[in-house]
């Protein structure tokens, strides 16, 4: 039976351009077609989708075969054949004039096609599985007596068996959970270890997964192949790496797998799928079944499954059900389950699900939720760049239209009528753009590669894509007219007695449009010097700024995943610290930049429970405060600790910042000392407090943390160096490592590049807002130089009077100079205040950021004047300098 496909109304505005140039007789055919194409794709795509491909083939369809007769003069082939040999021959003679054009608009197309790459790519994410529509992820906020705590997406794992029993709505879930900090994988032939390699893009899933991601499985069974508590499937990349091929037969081989969740031990090889797509906000090259993880013993306890939130839950909706009825029963199951607790404990918890096409733009994550910001900035870069290229193609031809007066004089004088004139100029500006067209593809193949490595990412110029398509075919037919229509108009409009007599009737008005076209211009070129240059402090800040501990000398080796005697990390420990050049080590369980190992509630002692607060916790080792240098300001460290072998001991007290002192008003730093916190149910005294550090990167405020001791964690080792003879040092480091730890594959690195690992999409952000900065000035200059060599071609034979009267090269630079100097000033003041709104609204999500100082306003404008002065007196010397004969011999 044949499906009927509904009738959906096709956007408006393409409907009416198909309408508007489509010859009649075609009209009826080519509409019903794009039209049943849409409906179709209503059905199967969505509305989104079915508005963008409509869009497309109504542009596509713009071809000589099917578009009518739009002016009512006849355009032949031999008219636009001799319109094009005048342009083209123009362009030829006026080779500076031909050169700014050409190149200033090549820049802004070129600008368009690398941003509108990045941008398409960076929208695709999570947009290419097959459920993308229908696949959420749910996320909690959290309040704490009113107080919103943030968003995040942790659950317990109760959630996912509970929803699926109460939600018919939901047609698949999957739990998911990290393998935070790694395991050692090791491929076993004949149960023998041929290699040993550090994994972290490992996770713990449901069946179901497989299915809602639309994994493709090139060997195994996707059906089963996660039912098996000891099962694993593999990426065909991992799959290569271990077994150098991805064929059947590594089904049923086995990998040994040594991490601390779930059980570790020897997996089988269950199948292997194609690697995952980069353009996903998840990431990973192993899975894991999640009934290994519940196997873990933390989650044996009868409150776990709603006590431990570190899971994640992804849903597939029912296509006919909303998100509010799915939101509506996920809160109805927490009241159910953690209801009376919450209530006891001042807490709430908002349940929410959010598409996965939005989560790598537009999180509802707390600290994520700024990232579509960056792609608007870029949008308007590009569009700057590319009106900044047009401006100067408007000012350049309206300067020269005085000139080309006689030419549109004897044209009409023939016979030619106006829009005959217009025809003419707008061929001459088609060609123009059809030239820095294939300039700017020229430039986007060049930048692509580049923008790829700043973001890590492969790109590359795809000509078939329809994003480029759409372009190029805008650049080429419709840029002409935005560009041209204007000095087309103005010239066509010259009267064809004053255009014979050499008239110049052009700018007449107080302000000749082509002033305020050039302080707009200005006024974007300061915008983007003034934005690349708060964007470069504010990077410098972040690298610059004190944490509050030593970063700069600290070596982090990353602990053994496998079990390991105490006594094998007790003669590591002391043989490291027998190298010259390790001044002091120590051990955590994690490290600044790194996260925290526990968050958790707490609250005072003797206060209602209601008053908990969130405290994030980190393990440490008595050494761990004097190898970072943090420092105490009440209380002590833990250099005196009650040791317990290896486990943690909350004996030793809590080592709380400042600013858990003032979250839970404990007085000073000193009267905080041994008042007693009740953390997670135990009552722990506070030991000592040490002063705020950034443990986290700058974007984030310094919140509530402590310290509890952990005698030797195995998970970070801390060596602070003298930096001498480094690469000696670490590479005796990785022989006692590989004595001490065999089977474990050592990795390391300084902790300052660590931490700035941080600022990764802060960086790649500065440098291509810093690139594309570079691109509108420069375009901006070309602009002027075009402007002010006209001027001095005009100028020429008032220059050579005044040099014959005696006026100096100096005094001939200022008096041409400062009409100019004047529209910059006007376009700085203009700017200025634009400046400061846009600068402050983008440090709005830093913590730790720079103020806004004078000096971020006058560096910009001076830059920008110095380089356009250089601009100006470079043209105006030239005049000046020129022999007055040569241009007064006419006279």
């Amino acid at each position: 039976m044949t499906k009927v496909v509904n009738s959906h109304k096709p956007p408006l505005l393409p409907k009416r351009f198909l309408k508007w140039y489509c010859k009649p007789d075609l009209y009826e055919d080519i509409s019903g077609d794009i039209e049943e194409d849409f409906n179709r794709r209503h059905e199967l795509k969505g509305a989104r989708s079915a508005r963008f491909f409509y869009y497309l083939d109504v542009i596509r369809f713009f071809r000589p075969f099917a578009v009518k007769n739009l002016f009512k003069t006849q355009i032949d082939n031999s008219m636009f054949s001799i319109n094009s040999k005048i342009a083209l021959r123009n362009l030829g003679k006026h080779k500076l004039y031909s050169f700014i054009n050409i190149s200033g608009l090549a820049l802004g197309i070129a600008a368009c096609l690398v941003i509108a790459h990045y941008v398409a790519f960076q929208l695709s994410f999570d947009k290419q599985f097959e459920n993308s529509d229908t696949l959420y992820r749910v996320h909690m906020t959290r309040y704490q007596n009113g107080v919103n705590q943030g968003t995040n997406e942790d659950v317990g794992f109760g959630l996912g068996p509970a929803i699926r029993k109460a939600a018919p709505e939901i047609e698949r879930s999957s739990l998911l959970h990290t393998y935070s900090d790694g395991a050692v994988v090791s491929p076993l032939v004949d149960s023998i270890s041929t290699a040993a390699f550090q994994e972290y893009d490992i996770l713990f899933v449901e069946p179901s997964f497989l299915d809602m991601f639309s994994m493709n499985f090139l060997s195994g069974d996707s059906k089963t192949a996660l039912d098996d508590l000891k099962s694993v499937v593999i990426s065909e990349s991992t799959a290569k790496k271990y077994f150098g091929n991805t064929n059947d037969l590594l089904v049923g081989q086995t990998l040994n797998i040594e991490g601390n969740w779930g059980e570790s031990g020897a997996f089988t090889i269950a199948g292997v799928f194609e690697d995952f797509p980069d353009n996903s906000h998840l990431a990973f090259d192993i899975l894991l079944p999640m009934s290994n993880v519940l196997k873990d013993s933390q989650y044996q306890s009868d409150d776990a499954a709603w006590g431990w939130s570190n899971f994640e839950l992804y849903v597939q909706l029912n296509p006919q059900t909303t998100e509010a009825i799915v939101e509506g029963k996920i809160a109805s199951l927490m009241e159910e389950y953690v209801g009376e607790e919450m209530q006891q404990n001042g807490e709430e918890r908002i349940p929410s699900i959010q598409s996965i096409k939005e989560l790598h733009l537009k999180s509802e994550r707390t600290g994520e939720e700024g990232a579509m910001t960056s792609i608007y900035f870029l949008i308007l870069i590009a569009s700057f760049i590319l009106v900044i290229a047009w401006i100067n193609f408007i000012n350049l031809s309206t300067a020269k239209a005085a000139e080309r007066s006689r030419e549109v004089g004897v044209k009409k004088a023939m016979g030619a009528v106006k829009r005959q004139i217009i025809i003419q100029f707008l061929t001459e500006s088609f060609w123009i753009n059809l030239l820095a067209t294939v300039l700017a593809i020229g430039i986007a193949y060049g930048l692509l590669p580049e923008m790829g490595l700043i973001i890590g990412e492969d790109l590359s110029l795809d000509l078939a894509n329809p994003v480029t398509l759409i372009i190029i075919g805008g650049m080429i037919f419709i840029g002409p007219l935005l560009a041209g229509i204007y000095p087309a108009f103005v010239m066509s409009a010259f009267k064809t007695t004053d255009s014979l007599k050499g008239h110049k009737t052009l700018g007449s008005g107080k302000v000749p449009l082509r002033k305020i076209l050039v302080v707009f211009q200005f006024v974007i070129s300061t915008l983007m010097i003034a934005g690349t240059y708060a964007v470069t402090e504010q990077l410098k800040f972040m690298s610059n700024q004190s944490t509050g501990f030593e970063k700069d000398r600290i070596l982090v080796v990353n602990g053994p995943q496998t079990d390991i005697a105490f006594t094998s990390f007790e003669k590591f420990k002391q043989e490291v610290k027998a190298i010259p050049s390790v001044e002091q080590f120590a051990t955590s369980r994690s490290i600044p930049g790194g996260g925290y190992n526990w968050g958790t509630e707490m609250y005072k002692e003797g206060d209602d429970k209601s008053t908990r607060k969130r405290i994030s916790i980190i393990w440490v080792d008595s050494d761990f405060i004097p190898t970072y240098e943090i420092e105490m300001i009440s209380g002590r460290d833990f250099s005196d600790p009650i040791r317990k072998a290896e486990d943690i001991s909350i004996a030793n007290g809590l080592i709380i910042n400042e600013a858990t002192v003032k979250a839970y008003n404990l007085g000073t730093p000193e009267e905080a000392i041994n008042k007693k916190l009740v953390v997670s149910g135990e009552v722990i005294p506070v030991r000592g407090v040490m002063k705020d550090h950034n443990w986290q990167s700058l974007h984030n405020k310094i919140a509530p943390s402590a310290f509890l001791f952990s005698n030797a964690s195995k998970r970070h080792f801390s060596l602070k160096l003298n930096m001498q003879n480094t690469e000696q040092v670490i590479s005796q480091i990785s022989s006692l490592y590989e004595e001490n730890f065999p089977g474990n594959p050592i990795e390391y690195h300084f902790l300052n590049d660590f931490f700035n690992e941080q600022y990764q999409a802060d960086q790649e952000f500065g440098k291509i807002f810093n690139s594309f900065a570079i691109f509108a000035v420069i375009a901006s200059c070309l602009g002027l130089l075009g402007l002010t060599a006209f001027q001095m071609l005009q100028k020429s034979k008032e220059i050579g009077i005044r040099k014959v009267l005696g006026a100096k090269m100096t005094s001939i630079t200022i008096l041409f100079s400062k009409n100019y100097v004047s529209l910059i000033l006007i376009a700085n003041v203009i700017a200025v205040p634009i400046t400061y709104f846009g600068i402050r609204s983008w440090l709005e999500d830093f913590a730790f950021k720079i103020s806004i100082s004078p000096k971020l306003f006058i560096v910009p404008v001076i830059l920008l004047m110095g380089i356009a002065l250089i601009t100006i007196t470079f043209q105006t010397l030239k005049a000046a300098q020129a022999n007055p004969i040569k241009s007064l011999r006419s006279e």
